[in-house]
C-alpha cells in the first residue's frame, strides 16, 4: 500500500511563491477581464486552499456586480435568501475603508456572514479610488493562526488584480477619450450649425443628455431677474405653467443667482439658505435624486476695444445669460466625469446661446432675412432667371389690369312656363275621388277632384227641414187670416196673427238665402280647373285620396305648355350687385343671358332678363337667393320639358381680365375683412 503525504510547510511556501509571480506576470497580460478574473481566483483558490472565490466590480450604475465567480455554489452562498444583502454589507464596508479584512463566524464583533466559511476581502483600487473586491471564501475550521497569512496573501494578489485594472484603464481611457472627443465635436458643431434659438435649445438638452448620461436636461434662460425654463429633453415645447417647470425656475433662479455651480446629491449640507425652500419643493414634485445646475455667461468678446486690451477698464462681472440644469432620477452620486463633463460642454453652450440672442434681437430679423435669401439668389445665371421671370409677371400683371373681358354671373335655374295656377281647396272636406293624372291636359272648368264635407251635408238637410216647417206655419197662418171667422175676432187676434205671418215670411226669406249659400260651398267642395294647361304635381292620387283637407291648401298645379315660357334663376344674393350695377350702365333690366341644359350641354341659348324678385329667399343648396326670371326663343330649343334644368350665366359687362379671374377672391377678402 501506498500512503499519501501531506506537503512540507517549504513545499506549500514554494507553491504558494510559485502561484504569486504567475499572477504577477499574468497581470501584465493584455487578456479580457473575464478571463483575467477567472485565471487570477483559480490561482488564488489553489494557493489558500480555499473553497471559493469572487471578484465584484462597480458598474456603470454604481453597484457591485459579480464579474466572475468560481465554485460559489459550493458554498451554500445561492441557498440562503437573505445571503446576497448580507455579503453586499460586507463588501461596502471593504469599499469604505479601502483596506482587507477577514470575517469569521466566531468574531467578538456582531456580523452576519452570507455563509459558515471564513471569509477573507481586499478592495481593488485604481489611484486609491476603490472599484471592486475580491472575496474568497475559507474553510471554516482553518486554523486561527493562519487568519493574517491569508489576509496578507489576499492582499497582495488583489494588489496585483488592481494594476491589471489600472492598465486597462488607460487602454481604455485612450480610447474613451477619442469617443468623448468625437461627441463634444459633433454635440458643439450641432450647437453652432443654427442661429434658431428654440433649435440651439432643443439640441442642447436632447444631444447633451447623451452627452452627459443623465436622466434628464433642462436649459434655463434669464431675462433680466427672471428666469425661464426654455427646453427640456424629450419634449417638443416646454408647459410653463405646469407645476414642476414652475418650481424649477424658482430654483433655477435661486442657484444662478449664486453665479455658481450648484450641485445636490442627497445631503442637505452645505446647501445656501435661499435654496432650501425652492429646492425641497421641487425635489417633493419631481423626485430627482441629483440636480447640477450649471450657471451661462456671456463668452468675451473676441476683438477688444483698445481700452479692454490696455487692461485701463475696470473689470466687470460677466452678464449671465441661463443656466444647464442636469439631473438624475434613479441615483444620487453623480455618474462618472458628469461635473467635467458639464464644465467643459457649458461654455459652448453659452458660446451658442449668446449667439443665437444676439442673432433674433436684431430689428425686423425675419425681414432682413428673406431680404438677404432674396439677394443671394440673384447671383451668377440666376439673375438672367430672376429678370426674365419677373419680366413675365410684370407683362401678365398689365395684362390682367387693362386687358376688358366679359364679366358674367354664373346661376342654376329651370324652365318654365309663364301661365302657371295653383289650384286650392275652397272648403276644408275629405277628398273623395279624383278625374286627372299627373300630365294629364285639362280645360278650363274641368272637374279636377271631387270633395265631401258631411258637415255642410247636414246643415244643408237641416236648413231645408226648417224651410218646410216655415213654409207649412205660413199655410196656416194665412188659412187663419182668410177664414169667415174673421169678423167675430177680436181685432187684437187678427193682428197678432198678421204679426206671426209677416215674421214667419222673414223667417223664410233668410233660411233661402242661408239655403243658397250651403248649396254654393257644396258645388264649391269640387275643385275645377282654372285654365287650359297640363296637371304637373306628380303622383296626385297618391298625395290626395281618402285625405281630409283643409281650407286653402294647396291641391295641385296647372301649367299651359302651348303660352310663352320663361327662365326662373336662383341668383345668390351676394351676386346681386354686379347685375344691379350692369342694369344701372345700360338703362334697362333686360341684360343679355346664355344658359344650357343639363341633358343637352352641347348647346348653348340665348335669352333676356324681365324682372327681380323684390325679396331674397333661402335656399339649401346655395343659401340667400334672389329669384330673376329671364325669357327666351322657345322655337330654337329641341324639347321643351317642365322645370328642365339649366345653367345660365347673366353678362353684366366688360371688366378687367384680372377682376374676372380673381373676383371671388377679392370679394373674399373685402366681405371678411372690409378692404
Amino acid at each position: 500500500m501506498t500512503s499519501t503525504q501531506s506537503p512540507t510547510p517549504g513545499q506549500t511556501r514554494e507553491r504558494v511563491i510559485r502561484i504569486a509571480r504567475e499572477i504577477e506576470e499574468f497581470a501584465h497580460s493584455n487578456v479580457a477581464a473575464e478571463t483575467f478574473f477567472r485565471e487570477f481566483l483559480r490561482r488564488v483558490v489553489a494557493g489558500l486552499g480555499a473553497t471559493a472565490g469572487a471578484a465584484w466590480l462597480i458598474d456603470e450604475s454604481g453597484r457591485l456586480a459579480v464579474k466572475s465567480e468560481l465554485n460559489l455554489a459550493d458554498t451554500g452562498f445561492y441557498e440562503e435568501p437573505e445571503a446576497i444583502l448580507k455579503n453586499q454589507r460586507l463588501l461596502s464596508d471593504v469599499l469604505s475603508t479601502a483596506e482587507a479584512r477577514i470575517f469569521a463566524a466566531d468574531a467578538e464583533n456582531d456580523v452576519h456572514l452570507p455563509t459558515d466559511n471564513l471569509i477573507v476581502v481586499a478592495a481593488l483600487t485604481i489611484r486609491k479610488k476603490p472599484v471592486g473586491v475580491i472575496e474568497i471564501f475559507q474553510r471554516s475550521n482553518a486554523p486561527k493562526q493562519a487568519h493574517p497569512g491569508y489576509l496578507q496573501f489576499v492582499e497582495q494578489m488583489s494588489g496585483y488584480a488592481s494594476h491589471y485594472l489600472a492598465e486597462r484603464e488607460k487602454d481604455s481611457q485612450t480610447d474613451a477619450s477619442l469617443e468623448v472627443w468625437e461627441e463634444v465635436d459633433q454635440f458643439v458643431q450641432q450647437i453652432h450649425r443654427s442661429l434658431d434659438l428654440t433649435e440651439v435649445g432643443a439640441t442642447v438638452v436632447n444631444d447633451g443628455r447623451q452627452l452627459l448620461n443623465a436622466d434628464r436636461v433642462s436649459l434655463a434662460m434669464q431675462y433680466g431677474k427672471k428666469t425661464v425654463i426654455e427646453a427640456i429633453n424629450g419634449q417638443d415645447k416646454v408647459n410653463k405653467r405646469a407645476n414642476t417647470v414652475r418650481l424649477l425656475s424658482k430654483l433655477a433662479n435661486k442657484a444662478l443667482a449664486m453665479r455658481e455651480t450648484f450641485i445636490y446629491s442627497g445631503s442637505n449640507d452645505a446647501i445656501p439658505p435661499q435654496i432650501e425652500e425652492p429646492l425641497a419643493d421641487y425635489l417633493q414634485e419631481s423626485g430627482a435624486r441629483m440636480i447640477l445646475i450649471v450657471p451661462l455667461f456671456e463668452p468675451d468678446q473676441v476683438v477688444k476695444s483698445d481700452e479692454e486690451a490696455l487692461g485701463r477698464m475696470k473689470d466687470t462681472p460677466k452678464k449671465l445669460i441661463g443656466g444647464l440644469i442636469v439631473e438624475q432620477i434613479t441615483d444620487s452620486q453623480p455618474r462618472p466625469h458628469l461635473e467635467s463633463r458639464a464644465e467643459l460642454l457649458s461654455g459652448h453652450i453659452a458660446s451658442g446661446i449668446a449667439n443665437s440672442r444676439n442673432y433674433e434681437s436684431i430689428f425686423l430679423m425675419p425681414l432682413w432675412r428673406f431680404i438677404g435669401r432674396c439677394f443671394a439668389a440673384l447671383r451668377g445665371k440666376t439673375l438672367v432667371k430672376t429678370l426674365v421671370v419677373i419680366a413675365l409677371i410684370v407683362a401678365a400683371g398689365v395684362t390682367l389690369a387693362l386687358v376688358p373681358y366679359d364679366y358674367r354671373v354664373s346661376c342654376d335655374g329651370r324652365l318654365m312656363p309663364m301661365v302657371q295656377r295653383e289650384v286650392f281647396t275652397n272648403w276644408e272636406g275629405e277628398v273623395v275621388a279624383i278625374h286627372v293624372q299627373s300630365g294629364q291636359r285639362v280645360k278650363k272648368g274641368e272637374l279636377l277632384v271631387e270633395i265631401r264635407n258631411e258637415d255642410l251635408k247636414a246643415q244643408l238637410l237641416e236648413t231645408e227641414n226648417k224651410l218646410n216647417e216655415l213654409r207649412l206655419m205660413r199655410l196656416t197662418l194665412n188659412a187663419q187670416l182668410q177664414s169667415g171667422n174673421n169678423n167675430k175676432r177680436p181685432v187684437d187676434e187678427i193682428t197678432k196673427l198678421r204679426g206671426q205671418l209677416n215674421e214667419t215670411e222673414t223667417q223664410i226669406s233668410g233660411v233661402l238665402k242661408h239655403l243658397e249659400i250651403l248649396r254654393d260651398r257644396l258645388d264649391k267642395l269640387n275643385v275645377k280647373a282654372p285654365i287650359d294647361g297640363v296637371v304637373t304635381t306628380f303622383q296626385i292620387e297618391q298625395l290626395l285620396i281618402n285625405r281630409p283637407v283643409q281650407r286653402g291648401e294647396l291641391l295641385l298645379e296647372i301649367m299651359d305648355p302651348n303660352g310663352p315660357w320663361q327662365l326662373e334663376l336662383d341668383v345668390e344674393e351676394k351676386r346681386m350687385g354686379h347685375i344691379l350695377r350692369a342694369t344701372e350702365r345700360k338703362g334697362d333690366i333686360g341684360l343679355p343671358v346664355e344658359f344650357i341644359l343639363a341633358t343637352s350641354n352641347e348647346l348653348s341659348y340665348e335669352g333676356e332678363v324681365t324682372e327681380f324678385s323684390t325679396r331674397t329667399n333661402s335656399s339649401e343648396e346655395s343659401g340667400s337667393i334672389v329669384e330673376t326670371y329671364a325669357t327666351f326663343d322657345k322655337e330654337k330649343l329641341p324639347l321643351l320639358r317642365i322645370g328642365a334644368e339649366v345653367s345660365a350665366k347673366i353678362d353684366c359687362g366688360e371688366r378687367s381680365l384680372f377682376y374676372v379671374l380673381f373676383g371671388d377672391v377679392v370679394e373674399t377678402c373685402r366681405r371678411y375683412f372690409w378692404f
